[in-house]
């Protein structure tokens, strides 16, 4: 008789706690869920590393050796090599008359020389400009002959006839004193002469023996 009563009140007792906690099991579970996804979240962040900022290398400067003979390449290679900026290089044809590639493509381009000269400081603000040829022979080109001058000999000055002097005029002018010409002028060299005086020899007020040619016009030439 006793054991027909405990049964009974032991199950009321576990249907009474079961009421009292309703959905628990369901509450259990998103709690569980809950706290997997947070410590999924932190995983996640902690899994993520920083990115670090790439570091800009340092310029480096130095002393422009003799870039004469080197390619372009060559100079672009030692600013790279001294991390300067590449665009400080401007390309120049060494002379008139030489056309640089399009597109920038030098291969083998020579440098004749460079601005600044060898021995400048250069830093990564220095402008350098290089002359530029197809060939190093191109860079030594021949220097032209200068043209002679013609030079141009003056006559010697006429002496003019001494008004006391003798006037003696002859038709050779091989007397003593001053030949006359066919006006009846003392002969000067250098001076126009008559047209019917060409030819003739005649003595100069200078004492030379003087002919009427045509030499720069017709003038009385010794």
């Amino acid at each position: 008789m006793k054991r027909t009563i405990i049964l009974p009140l032991a199950i009321i007792a576990l249907l009474a706690a079961t009421a009292c906690q309703p959905n628990g099991g369901e509450a259990g579970s998103n709690g569980t869920a809950d706290t997997a996804k947070r410590t999924q979240a932190t995983t996640s962040k902690a899994a993520s590393p920083t990115p670090i900022p790439k570091k800009t290398p340092t310029a480096i400067p130095f002393t422009l050796p003799s870039l004469r003979g080197e390619t372009q390449e060559s100079a672009v290679d030692l600013l790279r090599d001294h991390h300067l900026r590449l665009g400080l290089i401007t390309n120049r044809p060494a002379y008139k008359g030489i056309s640089l590639p399009s597109g920038g493509n030098f291969g083998n381009w020579v440098i004749c020389s460079t601005e600044p000269t060898q021995g400048t400081w250069i830093t990564n603000s220095t402008e350098i400009y290089l002359y530029l040829a197809k060939t190093a022979s191109a860079c030594v080109r021949p220097t032209p002959k200068p043209t002679p001058k013609k030079t141009y000999t003056p006559p010697a000055p006429t002496k003019k006839p001494d008004p006391n002097g003798p006037r003696t005029c002859s038709s050779d002018g091989s007397q003593t004193g001053y030949a006359c010409t066919s006006t009846g002028k003392v002969v000067v060299e250098g001076e126009y002469c008559a047209k019917a005086d060409r030819g003739r020899m005649l003595k100069a007020s200078n004492g030379r023996m003087a002919t009427c040619e045509d030499y720069n016009g017709w003038r009385w030439n010794a």
